[in-house]
């Protein structure tokens, strides 16, 4: 993979860490804590897994937006404790339109380190296609914004504990159907 084009950290308790990497696993929490996720869409709740896609839903202007990411690995460890997980931006879309074609790739590895003097930092690998070398700031400066907008989230948002989400089911309202036949003649 080669040297990331940037390294971003932020320092944390031990037990803020802790929460952040149960966070960061828990897709679940992720609208709680990530501001571009007011909603995530998946094939799976709850835990992350290897090669699992999602994509982070925002309103943006009054138009969808969708990013799409790809889950390459997850590496735990002891001694130290750490996680790390490894994202891969497939995209981005506007009303199921693709946008931003101007960042060919990006990669983002998160890692936590859940000990004393740990905290969080986010490493970051992009490509951009020839053609847009004459725009190569702003295309550097909106994988900048991806990474760091993570590690703010992570640092300040991610920090605290999250209910488990409760599944949304439709509840009928029975009143009008439980009368029985003998209701009426009353």
């Amino acid at each position: 993979m080669g040297t990331p084009q940037g390294v971003w950290r932020f320092p944390l308790e031990s037990s803020q860490s802790v929460q952040v990497g149960k966070n960061l696993l828990d897709l679940d929490t992720w609208p709680s804590w990530n501001s571009s996720a007011q909603r995530v869409l998946s094939s799976s709740t709850g835990p992350l897994t290897e090669g699992q896609r999602f994509d982070l839903h925002r309103i943006e202007r009054q138009r969808l937006v969708e990013e799409l990411w790809l889950v390459k690995s997850i590496r735990k460890g002891q001694n130290p404790e750490f996680i790390e997980i490894e994202f891969e931006w497939l995209g981005q879309q506007r009303e199921g339109k693709t946008i931003g074609t101007s960042l060919k790739s990006l990669q983002l590895t998160v890692t936590v380190l859940c000990e004393d003097e740990g905290g969080v930092e986010i490493a970051a690998w992009w490509q951009i296609p020839w053609w847009a070398r004459l725009i190569r700031a702003r295309v550097n400066a909106q994988a900048k914004f991806f990474a760091t907008q993570w590690l703010n989230d992570l640092s300040s948002k991610a920090t605290s504990f999250f209910e488990e989400s409760q599944s949304f089911s439709f509840v009928e309202d029975r009143s009008e159907h439980s009368k029985t036949v003998g209701d009426d003649e009353e």
